[in-house]
């Protein structure tokens, strides 16, 4: 039954894609429409406060390619004092770099400023960098012919590490281009085999005008900033378009490091902006499953304004794009992505309480729904609670032991980001938690509830395996797996209240529906 399920949904996928699919690798062929000879690029760039990096990024992305190439360079000065025009672009260097200045008296925030730059931009295609990168040199080749076979394709480099003090790449090792999606509608860096991205991460990437004008551009009542690169990701995937990554397309970007002032944003964002713009997201393309965002505090879908209004605002404008392109399901969304949201463990068959029989308490997540904001947790034991949603927890992570690395080779905390890392040593040691890598390659993730109720950590051989066990104090801690079958009358943990999640039971019923 489930083989034959999987096969209609399968043909439904096919149908539902932008061309018919390549039968030996899956891959959906182009229609041969959407190929076109693309020639020109206009590298548009929000600056707000960046003072020389402006500067150092105009030459750099000047340096990286060809002349004929570069239609045009345009800066978007959101509220620099003083404006970039009476410093460092005066007139001689908007001269020698091909250089437009859009100025905004005050800062309007990246979402308005990449909306003014990409309406003002000329060329065949609209490359979009944050305004601290450098380039490097044949990026835009890859560019151009990843977006001149399909026109409704994104592409995105592979992101490196900017050394401010020079300006030049740390090594181009190590670069990342990918996110998927997560149910509190943030996202996640992650690794796959293929050149396909379910998320952009941000600022860094290219489109063709066309794709950009017929998809809407960005979402003009997003403000601030964060949040557009989820909507502008959906759109591009529902409504019959993609998003590639160019393998050897590198450009070094200066991430924000708390420690050096050199990399601090010179600009503030309005309290509770960036949440609102992933709710409107969210509320848009994820149709039946934004019942999940209950779940999320901050998120809550039913909260109204002072007028009555949903508290996100108005999102006729994104459902306009909807409606008018045909765009698909969110349930087509995660079985494209089939890799992350099945085999990653982001839409488990079944949540539950994992209970200490030495005490009769269940793990507990001690942090919050949603996000960490530290990127790690700890867990500990607490009353069991049924209404708790911190005590439930489910299998995650790919497998890639097995064939085709199904899940789950790890231990989430539910509706979190969090997968269990072992414990902390010392009297009042708890278990300890990180982001997971649903890719399935971190050693550390590898544990399970396992048939005899031991919390097992893979690997150590057939005598050293570790556990995670408690005492009567409820003291968590990791030491040798004790007993085996028949040795102990009663298993040391057990799987508590099983029960189907929201999300799994609404994804099977699009499944069947059709949707997927």
């Amino acid at each position: 039954g489930s083989a034959l399920l999987a096969a209609a949904e399968d043909v439904a996928l096919a149908s539902e894609a932008a061309g018919p699919i390549d039968e030996a690798t899956g891959e959906v062929l182009q229609h041969e429409n959407l190929a076109w000879s693309p020639a020109t690029f206009s590298v548009v760039l929000p600056c707000a406060g960046e003072g020389e990096y402006a500067l150092n990024t105009v030459r750099s992305v000047y340096e990286s390619m060809p002349r004929e190439a570069l239609k045009e360079i345009i800066v978007v000065d959101d509220g620099s004092s003083p404006p970039l025009t009476a410093s460092y672009l005066g007139e001689a260097a908007r001269e020698k770099y091909g250089v437009k200045v859009i100025r905004h008296e005050s800062t309007v925030g990246l979402i308005g400023a990449k909306a003014d730059g990409g309406a003002a931009a000329t060329g065949d295609v609209i490359v979009f960098f944050d305004c601290h990168v450098a380039p490097q040199k044949g990026w835009h080749s890859s560019f151009l012919k990843l977006i001149g076979e399909n026109y409704r394709r994104i592409v995105v480099p592979q992101i490196t590490d900017l050394d401010v003090g020079t300006w030049k790449q740390r090594s181009a090792k190590n670069g990342q281009a990918k996110c998927y999606l997560t149910w509190d509608a943030d996202f996640k860096w992650f690794e796959s085999e293929d050149r396909y991205v379910p998320i952009l991460s941000g600022g860094l990437l290219g489109i063709s005008r066309r794709w950009w004008n017929e998809t809407g551009g960005y979402d003009e009542k997003m403000s601030g900033w964060g949040g557009e690169n989820l909507d502008q990701s959906l759109r591009s995937w529902l409504c019959g378009g993609e998003i590639v990554a160019a393998k050897d397309a590198y450009v070094a970007h200066m991430w924000r490091v708390p420690t050096d002032r050199r990399t601090k944003a010179n600009y503030k964002v309005a309290h509770g902006a960036t949440q609102a713009n992933r709710m409107r997201a969210a509320m848009a393309w994820y149709g039946e499953f934004s019942e999940k965002l209950r779940a999320f505090p901050g998120m809550s879908p039913d909260r109204k304004d002072w007028s009555g209004a949903p508290w996100y605002g108005d999102i006729s404008n994104i459902l306009e794009v909807k409606h008018k392109l045909k765009c698909r399901s969110f349930a087509w969304f995660m079985r494209r992505f089939k890799h992350v949201y099945e085999d990653g463990g982001l839409i488990p068959s079944e949540t539950f309480a994992i209970r200490a029989s030495v005490n009769g308490q269940c793990l507990t997540y001690l942090g919050n729904a949603g996000t960490s904001p530290d990127g790690k947790g700890r867990a500990a034991l607490k009353r069991c609670d049924p209404d708790d949603d911190r005590q439930r927890w489910h299998g995650a992570n790919r497998d890639t032991a097995k064939s085709g690395a199904p899940c789950c080779s790890g231990v989430r905390a539910w509706n979190t980001d969090q997968c269990l890392t072992g414990a902390t040593e010392g009297s009042r040691g708890g278990a300890t938690t990180f982001v997971c890598e649903i890719s399935g390659s971190r050693h550390d993730q590898m544990w399970s509830l396992d048939g005899e109720g031991q919390i097992r950590k893979k690997g150590g051989g057939f005598m050293g395996s570790s556990c995670l066990e408690a005492d009567a104090s409820g003291t968590l801690r990791i030491s040798g797996c004790k007993g085996g079958v028949g040795l102990s009358n009663s298993a040391p943990w057990t799987k508590h209240q099983p029960e189907e999640p929201v999300e799994s039971r609404l994804y099977h019923k699009a499944l069947e529906g059709g949707k997927g």
